[in-house]
């Protein structure tokens, strides 16, 4: 994926991937980390993630960082 796909994705999927956590989360400093991770972790990948993909790739991402963040949450309450 090229730098000006991943803008492009920046700009077509952050709103419904950050309502889609949020929907979730319920917090929305919280649900905007988790966006932001995602946003990390995919640029880390960019070689690899068609552009294709990318959609897929951040609401997968995105996915497993809130199940990460609310198991984390859960050890540190008990």
């Amino acid at each position: 994926m090229t730098t000006a796909e991943y803008n492009s994705c920046a700009d077509l999927y952050s709103d419904g991937v950050y309502r889609f956590i949020l929907k979730n989360i319920k917090d929305k400093d919280t649900a905007q980390d988790i966006v932001q991770e995602s946003y990390v972790r995919m640029w880390e990948r960019v070689k690899e993630v068609s552009y294709e993909k990318a959609r897929a790739y951040l609401f997968t991402t995105d996915d497993q960082t809130m199940r990460d963040h609310i198991r984390k949450n859960q050890r540190s309450s008990c």
